[in-house]
């Protein structure tokens, strides 16, 4: 097993593994397996451990009997409803004048992990964003290494999650005879499978539309800037459309897939779908038209939270690729056309692509497929996570208490309250300083108008003096004015 690595991803609908090992061309997945689930999770969180613990294990009987090998060892790609993601920022004191070694800046975002969160929250992820090295202000993360400073500054983007929804996947996993040795989330496994180094470089959005969760994720010069779930996606569609027309949420779905539309093409009422009935029921009715109205409807939905997310980033003007649309519901009719209507931006459909080899198996190149894939190759990219006997290390591990490069840092965290000091004593600075522009600003305009009244006082042509209105013109001059103004009439 030490030339491959083994993905494990527990999702709303399904349950997948895959195994795959690094080739010239990407990676290539040479094992996939997927089992559906009904009712074992929800929105990404475990809902009923047995049905969970059942559907991997027979993934994994199924794939070590192909593959010939004991799979011991797993990386978990999951998400859930609950994350949500806050800045963090560390300052260190450096000691000597040594360059700052990927050892360093993998101490100091070993410290993000430990960074102190709301009450049954946990830290799944922390994304550096730039660093501050003494006067050099904003250095992205990929230039840090080999320079040299006294003081530093990190910035991370933390993805937070609820501690109980991550430990009952690790349970599920652990109750199959694995072990969980990384995890990388959902969201992020998707944006490394399907964006682009163009996209990822200028600045894009990603929105994975799945069955429980719908996760958006913002991209801008290589670095994830931002990571939101909204709480429905394609189950939502498909619940609406067995609530309208009384049908089985399996019949539902294959109705929503086959004859879902996400514009209206000018159906008609007289054109229907003749649901045959199960057991000699009744044969059930529906109308083409009203379909495109619910689908229409809920993915109009989807797509102005997914815009929101992205809004609320600050990122809106600053991804000019536009869209990436990827997951199950990405196959329906028009949803591309959509997309394009309500955001006024690019749209591109995708699936995995980019570090896949042509030679991987079929299945991972489906739009359902991208977290897991992603999972893989994020997790080959990452060379300084794995050891030499290609066994992934825990990102999150603790580091050794008497290490003394990390004893000589002296790493202050910044507690939340602390957080809210510190913007609240830059902000009155800035308007304190705002303030004293402004002054100097109107002194300076006071002065000057002076200095123009002095030059043009000699020259100035007398006036005549203003007559005073009269009583009509002061009870009946402004309604005038404002009748004339408007366009009205009497």
């Amino acid at each position: 097993m030490n030339d491959f690595l083994v993905a494990v991803e527990l999702c709303t609908s399904k349950v997948a593994m895959a195994v795959a090992e690094a080739g010239y061309n990407g990676i290539r997945v040479i094992h996939h397996k997927v089992v559906p689930v009904s009712k074992g999770m929800s929105r990404g969180d475990v809902q009923n451990t047995q049905r969970i613990v059942e559907a991997l294990s027979r993934c994994k009987r199924d794939i070590e009997a192909d593959f010939g090998e004991t799979i011991t060892d797993v990386i978990l790609c999951a998400g859930s409803q609950s994350l949500r993601t806050v800045e963090y920022t560390m300052r260190a004191k450096r000691s000597g004048n040594s360059l700052i070694s990927p050892e360093e800046l993998q101490q100091w975002r070993q410290q993000a992990f430990r960074a102190d969160t709301m009450a049954g929250e946990t830290v799944l992820d922390a994304i550096p964003q730039s660093y501050n090295i003494d006067d050099s202000i904003g250095n992205p993360p990929d230039s840090v290494e080999g320079m040299s400073g006294k003081y530093i500054e990190a910035r991370y983007r933390l993805i937070l999650g609820k501690a109980i929804a991550e430990r009952n996947k690790h349970d599920v996993v652990e109750k199959c005879g694995m072990k969980v040795v990384r995890t990388v989330l959902s969201p992020i496994g998707s944006a490394i499978a399907t964006l682009n180094e163009n996209e990822m470089e200028n600045g894009v959005a990603m929105i994975d539309i799945g069955a429980g969760t719908t996760d958006v994720v913002v991209v801008k010069d290589r670095i994830v800037r931002a990571v939101g779930v909204i709480p429905f996606a394609g189950n939502t569609i498909t619940s609406d459309i067995r609530f309208h027309t009384c049908l089985t949420t399996d019949v539902a779905e294959i109705i929503k897939m086959k004859y879902g539309n996400c514009i209206d093409e000018g159906f008609t009422e007289n054109k229907k779908l003749v649901i045959q009935g199960v057991g000699g029921g009744e044969t059930k009715d529906v109308s083409l038209d009203f379909l495109q109205q619910i689908v229409e409807a809920r993915v109009s939905e989807i797509l102005e939270a997914a815009y929101y997310l992205i809004e609320k980033s600050g990122y809106i003007n600053k991804i000019p690729t536009g869209l990436v649309i990827t997951g199950g519901t990405a196959y329906m009719e028009h949803i591309k056309e959509l997309a394009r209507a309500i955001t006024g931006m690019r749209v591109r459909l995708a699936n995995a692509q980019g570090n896949i080899s042509e030679a991987s198996q079929r299945s991972c190149f489906d739009t359902t497929s991208c977290s897991i894939v992603g999972a893989l190759i994020d997790s080959f990219n990452n060379e300084s996570e794995i050891d030499e006997d290609h066994t992934v290390k825990r990102i999150d591990a603790k580091p050794v208490r008497d290490n003394d490069m990390f004893r000589e840092q002296n790493i202050t965290k910044m507690t939340f309250r602390e957080k809210l000091r510190r913007d609240k004593e830059e902000k009155q600075r800035i308007k304190q300083e705002q303030a004293e522009e402004k002054a100097r600003r109107k002194e300076e305009e006071r002065k000057a108008k002076e200095a123009e009244e002095e030059e043009i006082e000699d020259d100035e042509p007398e006036v005549e003096p203003v007559q005073e209105p009269s009583k009509i013109e002061k009870r009946w001059g402004g309604f005038i004015k404002d009748l004339f103004d408007t366009g009205g009439s009497n």
